[in-house]
C-alpha cells in the first residue's frame, strides 16, 4: 500500500459516521476559541475537563442502564440528597471520612430501592425511579430544611482530588479517565458486560438464554446509586454546599450526554467513550456560550435538541438492528 493509498484510508476511517461527534467537539472548541479571547486561555480551557469529571462520574452507571434497555432518572436527586447529607454531618462536626462513609452506604439505598421495585415489583423501571426521586428529594429537603447547607472547605484529600492538578490535568478528570477506562474493558471484555447489551436487544432471547435478567438490573441500578452518590459527595465538596434542589440542573445533562453518545463507537448503542465524549461537548458548550454571553436558555435549547437528535438514532438503530434479525430468522 503505497503512501497516498494509506492517507486516503486514514481519512476515511477518520470521517466515518461514528466518529463524527469528535469532530463536532474538535470543532466546537475551535468556535468557541475563536470567538473568545477568555475561552482559550489555558486556566479555562483545563476548567472544561475538571468540570466534566463530576457529571460523568453522575451519569456512568446511567449509561449501562439505558444499554440494557431501562431507564433511571432518579440520578441527579440522589446525587443532591448525597450533597446535602455530607453537608449535613460535616456540619455536625463529623470527620470527612465518616461522613462520605455513611453517605456512599445510604445514598446505596436509593440504587437497592429502585432494583427492588424493578425486578421484584415488576415496575416499569420509569416509575419505579421516578418514585426513587421522589424519595431521595424529599429526603434531602427534610435533612436541609429546604435550605442551602454551606459548610468550610472539604477535607485535605477531597479538595486535592477536586481541585488539584497533575502537569497541569484536574486530578479529578484523570481519576475519570481511569474509572471509565476500567468499566470500559468491563463492558467490551466480560461476559456481564456482553449480557448487558443482550438486555437491550432481546430480553426473551436472554431467557432463553439463562442470562439472569433480575441480578444484573439490581446491580446495575445499586452501581448507578453508589456513583451519583459519588458526584454528589464531590459536588459539596466542590461547591462548599449541600442544595436539596441542585439535581434538576444536572437531569438534563445527564439524559442528553448518554444518548447523544450513542453516536460515538457504538452505534445507536449507549457506550462509556461516547456518554464521556458527550460530557466533554457539554461542557464546552456551557463555558463557550458562558464567555460568549449568550443567554442560559440558549445552552437549554440547544441540549434539548441533541436530546431528541440521540434518541432518535438510538430508535433508528433499534429498528435497524430488529429488522436484520428478522431477515436472518426468515
Amino acid at each position: 500500500m503505497n503512501a497516498e493509498t494509506q492517507n486516503q484510508a486514514w481519512w476515511t476511517a477518520a470521517f466515518k459516521p461514528q466518529f463524527g461527534l469528535i469532530w463536532v467537539l474538535l470543532l466546537m472548541t475551535a468556535f468557541f476559541a475563536f470567538g473568545s479571547s477568555v475561552f482559550r486561555t489555558p486556566g479555562n480551557l483545563m476548567e472544561v475537563p475538571r468540570q466534566s469529571g463530576i457529571i460523568a462520574i453522575m451519569v456512568l452507571g446511567l449509561t449501562w442502564i439505558v444499554a440494557a434497555g431501562e431507564i433511571d432518572v432518579s440520578f441527579p436527586d440522589v446525587a443532591a440528597f448525597a450533597g446535602v447529607m455530607t453537608a449535613v454531618l460535616v456540619g455536625s462536626g463529623l470527620s470527612w471520612t465518616l461522613t462520605v462513609i455513611l453517605t456512599l452506604l445510604t445514598g446505596t439505598a436509593f440504587g437497592i430501592i429502585s432494583g427492588f421495585l424493578v425486578v421484584r415489583f415488576k415496575f416499569s423501571s420509569l416509575i419505579a425511579t421516578i418514585a426513587t426521586a421522589g424519595i431521595a428529594k424529599a429526603t434531602a429537603s427534610i435533612l436541609g430544611k429546604g435550605q442551602v447547607i454551606h459548610i468550610t472547605k472539604a477535607g485535605p484529600q477531597l479538595y486535592q482530588l477536586v481541585y488539584g492538578k497533575v502537569f497541569g490535568v484536574p486530578v479529578l478528570f484523570l481519576i475519570t479517565i481511569a474509572i471509565y477506562l476500567i468499566c470500559r474493558f468491563f463492558q467490551d471484555k466480560t461476559t456481564m458486560g456482553q449480557h448487558l447489551y443482550a438486555l437491550g436487544e432481546n430480553r426473551q432471547a436472554t431467557a432463553e438464554a439463562g442470562i439472569e435478567e433480575g441480578k444484573i438490573l439490581s446491580w446495575l441500578y445499586v452501581l448507578s446509586a453508589l456513583l451519583a452518590t459519588i458526584a454528589g459527595i464531590l459536588l459539596t465538596a466542590t461547591l462548599s454546599s449541600g442544595n436539596p434542589r441542585i439535581g434538576g440542573s444536572y437531569f438534563l445533562d445527564g439524559l442528553t450526554v448518554v444518548f447523544l453518545g450513542t453516536m460515538v463507537i457504538k452505534a445507536g448503542q449507549p457506550n462509556l467513550i461516547g456518554t464521556l465524549i458527550g460530557v466533554i461537548i457539554l461542557s464546552v458548550l456551557s463555558n463557550g456560550l458562558t464567555h460568549l454571553g449568550m443567554p442560559y436558555y440558549i445552552g437549554t435549547i440547544i441540549k434539548g435538541l441533541l436530546l431528541v437528535f440521540g434518541v432518535v438514532v438510538v430508535t433508528v438503530a433499534k429498528m435497524q438492528r430488529r429488522g436484520r434479525h428478522t431477515l436472518e430468522v426468515g
